[in-house]
């Protein structure tokens, strides 16, 4: 068999609605060959052709009414959705084309269709249940309703299985799906029901920020760790999507692909700690995709409710194997669970999904949602290297602060600066304490530079004793190295700053929001700001001119807001950087002139593409902490703390600081370990406790 031909057939086991009769997919894992291996004595089963319908099915909602939540379209593909798009999100700020979250893909002749029927185990024999649109298998019998028959060899129904989609009531997000199982024949069936569940969500326009499609779960603790809670446990693991396409191998032929298909769930080691699975879902920077469970939140009472029923199995396809990480696509496959039916009898599975905004009062305002503690998926982290230091309820606590603001002042680009104001005053305490050591400690260098150089002249050939007379100079001269530490309590507020540019990013209130009550849209439609989430776009560029970097994301638009950041650096150091050179060496000072420089050039260049809010929080920031800076620099020449003689004093009557004492403790360790502990002087009173006589 050639290369070409096991990569076919590989294929045809990732898109199930796109395959005809015949092997069912992920039999060969093993886990549960009494349900996938066909039995060689049960007759055999077929489904029973529908008549082709010209004009397709209807929808379910209404894509011009933005009081709806949810439009769906469908396809023939296993009675599944050809779409889910959102009524009342758009993709830009010209608000002309709608969001949407799931759409059926084509690769060739393969379909990944979005909560689509794939297969049937009936009696241990699997038959494919896709159809197409040139043989279709299901029969719409009201819009979001289908229906499809399955015979045995002589032609009897045997078994007849309906796809019910309904929107939630009240204009939620999202919609229910029924799917019943009914027993046409008079003998007793066993009967799998195997479908599909989400696709990817939608590749970003921008790459900014690297990928942020994730995937988002929700489970119970083994029963007797759960006990009598319902509470229902968020997965902290921030998984991105690669984590579920894992590692490509690599074929004979040289190709690389990946596993096709894959077991996700239950695989402790891909989905940690989801051995009761609750709920499940796709997320992006700002919208999620979620399987969830159907239930009454006033009269649930345990927790097995909250679990996600009729599922055995779920499974990960890729549509194109060969595809790199950031094209492909994936979508989940659900194996149900084995169901007895008795002549007549019929079983119905319910499943919700939840397609919205990634955001917690949104959320919070849907019983069943807020029930699964799904809102808890809402967070606002970078991941990576950030991830350890962007801790959540400070970024929960920032959020709710912008959004006070918001309801304040009614504008969000506002809102940003009154919420880097309030960080900014809320830290000004920690940057004038750490302003004020370090600017001393410049100054006591500057005063040293002198017997410094002459320290380095004098022993330039021997480098050790040079270091040991610049320490021997420190300590006359009462110099603590630990003011050189100076900035270190600002990396101290890191987290606090990482947090607020987490906020802003993850931010769905920003999203399509005008900065500044909209004042700019004002002059003949200038789109400059107009949509905090995106880059300012201050002059647009032809198509032909965009481009796009990872992880800087595509430029579309000659932005303003970041060259502005680079003239405020640029102030920054000329300015307000304290005079160093004197204490530096001359490769010492080239460097920090590079470092300045890069900074000036770098920063902006890096945040180009960066959505306007995060460069209106950077500018802010930058602004401030200048007059910030001059204002601490000021205060401490009008009360003459840079003085070398009133900083001698001071040092004088505080007497040693904590680092000094650290190195003089260190220093009498040292002298013990060399010399010895020092000899005792008898005649000394406080040694001298011999009782007199």
């Amino acid at each position: 068999m050639s290369v070409l031909t096991l990569l076919i057939a590989t294929l045809s086991l990732l898109t199930p609605c796109a395959m005809a009769q015949g092997e069912q997919p992920g039999t060969e894992s093993g886990t549960d060959t009494s349900t996938a291996t066909p039995s060689m004595s049960v007759p055999a089963y077929s489904v029973r052709p529908a008549s082709p319908d010209p004009d397709g099915f209807a929808p379910l909602g209404d894509l011009d009414d933005e009081s709806q939540r949810v439009f769906l379209e469908f396809t023939p593909f296993g009675a599944g959705i050809k779409s889910i798009q959102l009524p009342d999100e758009f993709e830009t700020v010209k608000f002309e084309k709608h969001i949407t979250l799931q759409a059926q893909q084509v690769a060739g002749e393969k379909h990944a269709v979005p909560f689509g029927a794939t297969w049937v185990i009936i009696n241990g024999q699997s038959v494919g249940i896709g159809g197409s649109a040139i043989a279709p298998y299901w029969t719409e019998l009201a819009p979001g309703v289908f229906e499809l028959f399955i015979d045995d060899a002589e032609g009897n129904p045997v078994l007849r299985i309906e796809r019910r989609f309904e929107l939630k009531p009240e204009n939620r997000h999202g919609f229910i799906l029924s799917e019943t199982l009914e027993n046409l024949s008079k003998q007793p069936l066993r009967a799998v029901l195997n479908t599909t569940a989400m696709i990817d969500m939608p590749k970003a326009d921008s790459t900014y920020g690297g990928d942020r499609r994730r995937v988002r779960y929700g489970f119970m603790l083994p029963p007797e760790q759960q006990g009598t809670s319902l509470r229902v446990r968020v997965d902290n693991e921030l998984l991105a999507r690669t984590k579920l396409l894992g590692k490509r191998t690599t074929l004979a032929s040289g190709a690389k692909v990946y596993e096709s298909p894959r077991q996700v769930w239950p695989d402790d080691k891909i989905l940690p700690g989801s051995q009761r699975l609750s709920w499940i879902g796709f997320t992006d920077r700002y919208f999620a995709v979620v399987l969830h469970p159907v239930f009454d939140p006033q009269t649930v009472s345990s927790a097995d409710a909250k679990l996600l029923d009729g599922i055995a199995r779920i499974d990960r396809y890729v549509l194109d194997p060969t595809q790199d990480t950031l094209n492909s696509v994936q979508l989940l496959g659900l194996q149900g669970e084995q169901v007895e039916l008795e002549p007549g009898a019929s079983n119905t599975r319910v499943l919700g999904v939840y397609a919205g905004m990634r955001n917690k009062p949104i959320m919070n305002a849907e019983p069943v949602i807020a029930s699964l503690n799904m809102p808890d998926m809402v967070v606002s982290n970078l991941g990576g290297i950030c991830a350890p230091c962007t801790f959540q309820w400070l970024a929960h606590i920032l959020m709710d602060v912008l959004r006070t603001f918001h309801m304040i002042v009614g504008d969000w680009g506002i809102s940003i600066i009154m919420l880097v104001l309030l960080v900014k005053a809320c830290l000004h305490p920690v940057a004038r304490w750490s302003q004020i050591r370090l600017q001393k400690f410049t100054v006591q260098m500057q005063a040293l530079a002198p017997k410094q150089k002459a320290i380095r002249e004098k022993y330039k050939d021997d480098s050790k004793r040079q270091q040991a007379e610049m320490a021997k100079l420190w300590k006359e001269e009462g110099i603590n190295p630990a003011g050189a530490l100076g900035c270190l309590p600002m990396f101290l507020q890191m987290p606090v700053w990482v947090a607020l540019y987490a906020t802003l990013f993850f931010a769905t209130e920003l999203r399509h929001e005008p900065a500044f009550y909209g004042v700019f849209q004002q002059i003949n439609g200038w789109g400059f700001m107009s949509d905090l989430a995106a880059p300012d776009g201050a002059i647009p560029l032809p198509a032909s001119w965009h481009f796009s970097f990872p992880l800087w994301g595509t430029v579309s638009s000659i932005n303003l807001l970041p060259m502005l950041m680079g003239v405020l650096m640029w102030a920054h150091q000329k300015y307000l950087t304290p005079p160093s050179s004197a204490t530096l060496t001359p490769e010492q000072e080239s460097q920090q002139k590079m470092m300045k420089v890069m900074m000036v050039f770098m920063f902006p260049v890096m945040m180009y593409a960066a959505p306007s809010g995060l460069s209106l929080y950077f500018i802010t920031n930058s602004t401030v902490g200048i007059f910030e800076n001059k204002w601490i620099r000021h205060h401490m020449k009008k009360h003459g703390m840079l003085e070398i003689e009133n900083i001698k004093a001071e040092k004088k009557k505080k007497g040693p600081g904590f680092m000094q004492r650290m190195m003089q403790a260190a220093e009498a360790q040292k002298q013990i370990r060399e010399k010895g502990p020092a000899q005792i002087n008898p005649a000394a009173k406080e040694f001298n406790r011999r009782p007199k006589k």
